[in-house]
Order: C-alpha cells, then sequence, then structure tokens
C-alpha cells in the first residue's frame, strides 16, 4: 500500500485533480442557458451524472476513462517493480500462494481505483432515484473485472522470470534506419511509449468523433473544426511533457549542438505532425484545403505554446497540467466568442517569448 497506491497519488497527483476535479466542479456548477425553475437546478446539475447512467454514448467514454486510469496503474507499478530497491518484492510476495497474492493486490488496485468508486457509487445512487438500475450495475461489474485484470497481471510481473535482454519488434524493423536528430523522440514513442500512444489516439478520436456528432448542424462553420483541434492539442499534451522529459533525460547534450534558436523553437512541429498524422488526414478529408491549413496552424501554435511552458515549469507535471487545463479555457472562449483567428498570432508569439527567456537561462542555470 505505501509503495504502490500512496505511490501512484503522490506522482499522478495533477492528473488526478484535473479529471476527477474538473468533472465534479462541471457537475455541480454548470450553469443552464435561459431561465429555468428553481426546482430544476438540482436536476440541471446533475445532467454529467445522469448521462453516465443513461446515456452509452458517455458510459462508453467514461469506460474509457476507467481504462485509461487502469492502464497508468498498471505502467506505475510495473515501473516500480523493475526498480532496484523493490526487488526484496520478488522474494517476499511469491512466497505467497496465488490466492494470498491475488486478495493482496486487489486491496492495493481497489485502493488505486478508490476515486472511480466513489464517483460510480455516486452515479448508482442517483440513477436508481431515477429509475435507472442496469447501467449502474453495469458499471460495477466492470469495475470489479478491470480491479480482478489489475490483480491477475501484478501477479502475473511478480511471478515472472526477469529477462536479462531483449528487443522489440520495432527495434528490429528499425535498427537499419536513418535516425535524424530531429525524429528521436518519434522513435522512442513507437519503441517505448506504444501503450501511451495508443490510449491517445483511442482518446482523440472518441473526443472527435463525439463533438462531430453532437454539433451536426455547425460542421461546415469553424466553430466545430477548431474545437476539435483543441481537443486533440490537450489530449496529446502527455506526449508533449513525454517529449521534453525525453529531451532533458537522454538529449541533454543537445544543449551544446551548434542549432539556432529557431530550429530549436520549430524542431518539435516536426515529431508532432507525424504522431498526430491520422487526425491531420481527418481534417484534410473532412473540411476544405484553405481551412485545414489554418487549423493545422492554430494547433501548433497552442502546442508550441504547451511545449514552451515546459522550458519555464521544467519536470513539474502538476503546474503543467494546470497551465493546460486554463489556457484550453481561454482557447474555448475565443472559439466561443469568434476570436479564433487571432489565436495562432497571439500564441506563437508569447510561447516565443517565453522560450527565449526560458532555454538559455535554464541551460546556464544547470
Amino acid at each position: 500500500m505505501k509503495i504502490f497506491a500512496a505511490g501512484f497519488y503522490r506522482m499522478h497527483s495533477g492528473m488526478l485533480v484535473f479529471l476527477f476535479g474538473t468533472v465534479i466542479c462541471y457537475c455541480f456548477f454548470i450553469n443552464t442557458l435561459g431561465s429555468v425553475p428553481v426546482w430544476a437546478f438540482e436536476e440541471w446539475n446533475l445532467v454529467i451524472t445522469l448521462s453516465l447512467v443513461r446515456n452509452p454514448l458517455i458510459v462508453t467514454i467514461f469506460f474509457l476513462i476507467c481504462l485509461g486510469y487502469a492502464f497508468k496503474s498498471v505502467q506505475y507499478i510495473a515501473g516500480q517493480l523493475n526498480l532496484n530497491n523493490s526487488e526484496f518484492l520478488y522474494y517476499s510476495t511469491s512466497s505467497f500462494g496465488l490466492i494470498q497474492q491475488f486478495k493482496s493486490w486487489f486491496v492495493v488496485q481497489f485502493n488505486i481505483f478508490l476515486p472511480l468508486w466513489i464517483y460510480t457509487c455516486f452515479a448508482a445512487v442517483i440513477g436508481i432515484n431515477y429509475g435507472h438500475y442496469f447501467i449502474p450495475a453495469g458499471l460495477f461489474i466492470f469495475l470489479l473485472a478491470l480491479t480482478c485484470t489489475c490483480a491477475f497481471i501484478y501477479i502475473k510481473l511478480v511471478n515472472r522470470q526477469i529477462e536479462l535482454s531483449k528487443h522489440t519488434v520495432v527495434m528490429k524493423l528499425m535498427k537499419n534506419w536513418n535516425k535524424p536528430f530531429i525524429f528521436l523522440y518519434t522513435y522512442h514513442v513507437f519503441n517505448n511509449l506504444k501503450l501511451t500512444y495508443l490510449m491517445t489516439k483511442i482518446v482523440s478520436w472518441v473526443f472527435m468523433i463525439g463533438i462531430f456528432s453532437l454539433f451536426i448542424q455547425e460542421r461546415n462553420g469553424i466553430l466545430v473544426p477548431g474545437m476539435i483541434m483543441l481537443v486533440v492539442v490537450t489530449v496529446h499534451s502527455i506526449l508533449i511533457y513525454q517529449e521534453y522529459r525525453f529531451n532533458e533525460t537522454f538529449l541533454y547534450f543537445s544543449h551544446n549542438f551548434p542549432y539556432s534558436r529557431g530550429k530549436l523553437f520549430l524542431s518539435v512541429c516536426v515529431n508532432f505532425l507525424v504522431l498526430m498524422l491520422p487526425e491531420l488526414l481527418w481534417f484534410v478529408t473532412t473540411y476544405p484545403l484553405f481551412q485545414t491549413a489554418f487549423l493545422l496552424y492554430f494547433g501548433l501554435s497552442a502546442l508550441l505554446l504547451f511545449r514552451s511552458l515546459m522550458y519555464w515549469f521544467g519536470l513539474n507535471m502538476k503546474r503543467f497540467l494546470c497551465c493546460v487545463f486554463v489556457l484550453f479555457n481561454i482557447f474555448f472562449l475565443g472559439i466561443l466568442y469568434k476570436i479564433m483567428w487571432a489565436l495562432p498570432l497571439f500564441n506563437m508569439v508569447i510561447a516565443y517569448l517565453v522560450f527565449d527567456r526560458n532555454y538559455l537561462n535554464q541551460y546556464l542555470k544547470d
């Protein structure tokens, strides 16, 4: 419990506050459009929770969030098991029987899933009061099955034989390819961050399809594609953080390379053009070329602003996610008030100023 459950909450506190805090605050403080009777406020304020127990699309999104949350917990515990100071766990936990191991890991995973269980119980109580029974029962069964699955995965990890060396399929396929310095992070994603990239794509496409389906009458304007591009870039913020972490951890010597300030500033765009290629192909096939070019300009400018903030915050994920959340709301309001045309230039100017002020200062300080 101390190593895994408590450690998971310490490391992912920023993600948890961003995910559950945003949803809960939206459920209780959502404002309605127009005049609503006083007696209807409570029902309107619980509209998201009610959707969770009666809307299949919202249930699907919740399932995907649970799967992503489970993936992060499995990834964290697997990483902890690979540390040198956790080697004693292979001897201590594997000395118990499989049933005892399952009970222990189930309790650990249950505590990691505690926010999901609390929110599911809250949604179930509201749903039962409004006459919905089957979906709340399905939510409990799904979470129970997911908890058991994670427990079995941990048992397999603890009882496995440790391989001293291995070569992934990606390494075998790409070992003879040219690897320009600017694309090293892309190779790193396809080799070591495949599940993170896959989950990012799944969440990105779920939001894209959801927004595109909900706003049918506004598809041909700039509002819907602008919202979709903003959501896509925001979802990829985890890859933005990982890109900065990769550069500062494995490529710190690159500070000594004779690259111009402009090349360093814009080089991140090349990597993310490759990583976001599926979404870009969707925009190209769905909207006119000129509109797609403007949306791409807006998306890259937001991405550069998020990336430049990393030079200011460093590897502090909590501050980075908080700032991304604030900027997301600012950009969203700009799109709603039809001033999206001014956002790309604003983003580029602020991003370069932040980058220019903090890149060299951080290097000299270090």
